[in-house]
């Protein structure tokens, strides 16, 4: 049993802060979704940002749209920033996790990851559950690449090489660290 998730993950050529203050900005989220269903998004919480802010986005698929409302679960600025989007509850297990992991290298690079969970349940590692989950993250990965690509055009920067895709969460307890430095030693 694995909770489907999802890391796409870059270098680019801009500061971690400038990529940070970029990605921790909801309301730059429709410029910056690769999917392009991020319609608008308003902050529902005042100042400052913090671990349970929130805020709501109108999304649109083809021509169905839907409101969102998302909870900031991590701010560890410049670094990460995850939040649950759905239905509007402030914590796992409905709705899904979204994030931006951001390790910098030197003063100009920085490894960005672009996490996607669905956390409502596991789903069994057997066919067909395992078909299903893969198709749906393999959609997901279509939409996660263009984001990165999206944020470096939005940071005056290039995306470095090719972009990794992992079918897990990156967190300090998964194989995304020997991925980080093997993208790293390239």
């Amino acid at each position: 049993m694995k909770f489907p998730s999802v890391t796409v993950t870059g270098l680019i050529t801009a500061p971690c802060e400038e990529l940070f203050a970029i990605v921790s900005d909801p309301t730059r989220h429709p410029e910056l979704a690769g999917s392009g269903e991020v319609m608008d998004v308003k902050w529902i919480t005042p100042p400052p940002v913090r671990v349970g802010s929130a805020f709501q986005s109108r999304q649109c698929i083809g021509w169905y749209q839907y409101p969102t409302r998302s909870y900031i679960q991590v701010y560890n600025p410049p670094y990460q920033f995850i939040w649950l989007s759905g239905p509007g509850f402030k914590k796992p297990p409905f709705g899904q996790l979204w994030g931006f992991d951001l390790e910098p290298l030197d003063a100009r690079t920085t490894l960005v990851s672009n996490l996607m969970r669905w956390p409502l349940f596991p789903v069994p590692d057997i066919p067909p559950f395992s078909w299903l989950k893969k198709r749906g993250l393999d959609h997901e990965v279509k939409n996660m690449k263009p984001t990165l690509y999206k944020l470096a055009k939005l940071a005056n920067a290039v995306v470095i090489g090719e972009l990794q895709v992992i079918y897990d969460w990156c967190e300090q307890t998964s194989p995304c660290a020997e991925r980080r430095r093997l993208m790293v030693s390239v």
